[in-house]
């Protein structure tokens, strides 16, 4: 069974009547981009309340996934997660905005779509861009309902994963789906895909990707695909994109973006962008269905960035949108977040680690005594320590955990730090080695230890070779 939420966790509250959209729009949204690029594809292990399920999506395709449950004879709604093209379940931003949704009252459901992940050792189904994928989602919420007996199911995808939530929301007809969030989904078609010729290099992204994939092109890995599913390329090419599926989404969908998205900008430089979030044609597809609403924010980037970005923020707006589609008068189901939370990333230097944290309130009015700890790892050696300017603000050392002491942090979006520390690793063995940053308070406990933190901690992996 989840955790219960803390009191002292911030909540949205809005009026059964209110528009939804409007609300979500008055959360105040402060996006840091420190160290999201790297959490990005960090993975962290589930709180003890998960644990590991098998279900198969609607065409038969065996899927792995991760379960919350709670317990008891109240009626709660259910979450399905999807995450995007070569992410999974265990990443860091799913786990978080999984175990946000089962303590504030929801049974909770992550997946890997075929070909990722813990599902891809179970079938050797291959990725189709967002058109198998939406019998993944499907499969899914049903696996969940039957599961939980729960009052209904939503479903939160990222990227590819909210392309194939559109989609699915289509097809679906409002029968299984309640509601959705879709993360910075890619509409739009892409240009027909071609071999590749062979004197152009991919890109950096382009090679992330077809080293996911284990393919020498996308051509390639796509006309596999498609004939292991009985088709030609054309076809399945006609059917990945969701940008004409939208118009028949028949229950509540958010699609959520940031302007500053790298795939909606590339997509825009390459002149690429008819359908998509940034057409006019995505434009007067929404505008005569009263079910899609689009939120746009300044900044975020792109699928998990955009909740690491500002985790405050994005909680309250899934939350709440949520809570106001599935259990808006049910009180046992909440839409809180911490008031704190703690961005951090490290740099590997030659012989030396930097870690760079901050901390920020999202709270309206201030907490004290703050402190913010850093675990270097066993091995490392402090070298130097400060909080803001270089010689200002020393920590304090007890064995491993180097701590600053906030007297006061106002609210309001207020942030403190970056909190620096230089630590020797020239003596540790070559290999993956992780610090973990946390936050605790004497409004909450005495106690410094990482069990008693009132942020979600974080972790930050380098590795020396």
């Amino acid at each position: 069974m989840p955790e219960k939420v803390p009191p002292d966790w911030l909540s949205v509250r809005t009026l059964p009547a209110a528009d939804i959209v409007r609300t979500l729009a008055k959360i105040p949204h402060d996006p840091n981009p420190l160290g999201t690029r790297a959490a990005h594809l960090r993975t962290k292990a589930y709180p003890p309340s998960f644990g590991p399920t098998k279900l198969s999506a609607a065409d038969g395709t065996p899927l792995a996934g991760m379960m919350a449950v709670w317990e008891g004879d109240r009626i709660r709604p259910g979450v399905v997660i999807v995450p995007g093209l070569t992410q999974t379940k265990d990443l860091k931003f799913v786990v978080e905005v999984a175990e946000l949704l089962a303590r504030n009252g929801w049974n909770v459901l992550t997946i890997d779509l075929r070909g990722h992940g813990d599902s891809r050792r179970l079938s050797a189904a291959m990725i189709t861009g967002g058109w198998k994928e939406t019998d993944d989602i499907l499969g899914a919420v049903r696996h969940l309902r039957e599961k939980t007996s729960s009052s209904s199911v939503a479903v939160v995808g990222f990227s590819m994963g909210g392309r194939s939530l559109v989609k699915a929301m289509a097809q679906d007809e409002g029968r299984l789906i309640a509601a959705g969030i879709a993360v910075t989904a890619p509409l739009a078609a892409g240009p027909p895909l071609a071999p590749p010729d062979p004197g152009v290099a991919p890109t950096p992204l382009g090679k992330f990707f077809l080293e996911f994939l284990g393919a020498p092109s996308f051509y390639e890995y796509y006309s596999r695909a498609a004939a292991s599913y009985g088709v030609d390329l054309r076809t399945m090419e006609a059917q990945m994109p969701a940008d004409a599926s939208i118009a028949r989404v028949k229950k509540p969908l958010l699609m959520l973006y940031a302007l500053d998205d790298f795939q909606s900008l590339l997509q825009l430089k390459l002149g690429r962008h008819d359908g998509g979030i940034f057409s006019l044609a995505y434009r007067d597809t929404v505008r005569d269905n009263p079910h899609v609403r689009t939120l746009l924010v300044d900044r975020g980037n792109h699928a998990g960035m955009l909740y690491l970005s500002d985790p405050h923020w994005f909680a309250l707006t899934m939350l709440t949108y949520l809570k106001h589609w599935q259990a808006r008068d049910v009180d046992h189901v909440t839409a809180a977040a911490p008031p704190l939370d703690v961005l951090a990333e490290g740099q590997l230097e030659a012989h030396t680690a930097r870690y760079q944290v901050v901390v920020r309130n999202h709270g309206p009015r201030a907490a004290g005594v703050v402190d913010v700890h850093i675990r270097i790892p066993p091995g490392a050696r402090l070298e130097h320590c400060w909080a803001g300017f270089e010689g200002l603000g020393r920590c304090a050392t007890d064995g491993t955990r180097l701590s600053w002491t906030l007297p006061r942090l106002t609210g309001g979006k207020t942030s403190a730090g970056p909190f620096v520390a230089v630590v020797d690793v020239s003596r540790m063995k070559k290999g993956p080695f992780a610090t973990t940053v946390w936050v605790t308070t004497v409004e909450r406990s005495l106690s410094l230890l990482e069990k008693d933190t009132v942020t979600i901690p974080q972790h930050v992996t380098l590795e020396r070779r």
